[in-house]
This record gives structure tokens, C-alpha cells and sequence, in this order.
């Protein structure tokens, strides 16, 4: 059964990212706190990545995202990571929820996955 609380598809973005200055101090990485991300879904309520490092649960990392259709800005966007599982082939895949995501960037991405979801059935929705 879905149980996301939105539609997503897949993407391949760029995603720049920068550890939150609240998490600095208690979380770095060896690249420092900027670094890139490869986004492979998005959607209304967040953003799927592959990352080379493991990212915590609950670290927060200020994003820009580029390449979005019917969006020329860079969208910059809080996230939270809310898993992140070591995938053998490729990385870590991470998932991210958007905080406080500007209404013009949901619109956006939600008319880029209204556009290209390809479900044939709609999604069964649970009570927020």
C-alpha cells in the first residue's frame, strides 16, 4: 500500500547542498559542508538522493536545486534527511523532507509531477 503523503517521479538533478549552520559543529564531513547530491525523485513533500556520505537522521541541509522545469531559479529550500540506507551499487540513498518550501516552488513541482507521473491508478491516501 503507498503511503506517501504525495506523488513523485523521477529526476535526475543537481543538488547542491550546505550543512545547516545549527548542525556545523556537531556534524561535518571531509569535503567540508558544502557538497553535491544526485537527485533521482521529487516530489511536493521532498526530494530523493544518492550521496557518497552518510547523512544522519534528523541532520538539516540548506539545498539549491537546479533543472527543474517550469522553474528558471535555483530553488533553495531547507531539508531534513529523514533515512539514509547504504545502497551496494550506488551510495547512499537518502531521502529528504522539504521544510517551509516556498507555495511558488510546490506549485512548480507539483504541475512537474502532475506532468510526467506515469500511475495508472490513483494513490490511496491515509489520514494526515
Amino acid at each position: 500500500m503507498e503511503t506517501r503523503s504525495s506523488s513523485r517521479i523521477e529526476v535526475k538533478l543537481k543538488v547542491v547542498c550546505r550543512i545547516h549552520e545549527n548542525f556545523c559543529q556537531q556534524f561535518g564531513l571531509v569535503c567540508g559542508d558544502v557538497f553535491e547530491l544526485a537527485a533521482v525523485d521529487i516530489s511536493e513533500a521532498g526530494i530523493g538522493v544518492i550521496s557518497k556520505y552518510f547523512l544522519p537522521k534528523g541532520l538539516i541541509l540548506n539545498l539549491e536545486i537546479t533543472g527543474i522545469p517550469f522553474n528558471e531559479e535555483v530553488m533553495k529550500i531547507a531539508g531534513e534527511i529523514r533515512y539514509c540506507i547504504f545502497k551496494k551499487n550506488s551510495g547512499y540513498r537518502c531521502g529528504i523532507k522539504f521544510l517551509d518550501i516556498k507555495e511558488e516552488y510546490r506549485k512548480n513541482i507539483a504541475k512537474l509531477v502532475q506532468t510526467f507521473e506515469q500511475r495508472k491508478f490513483p494513490r490511496i491516501r491515509l489520514s494526515d
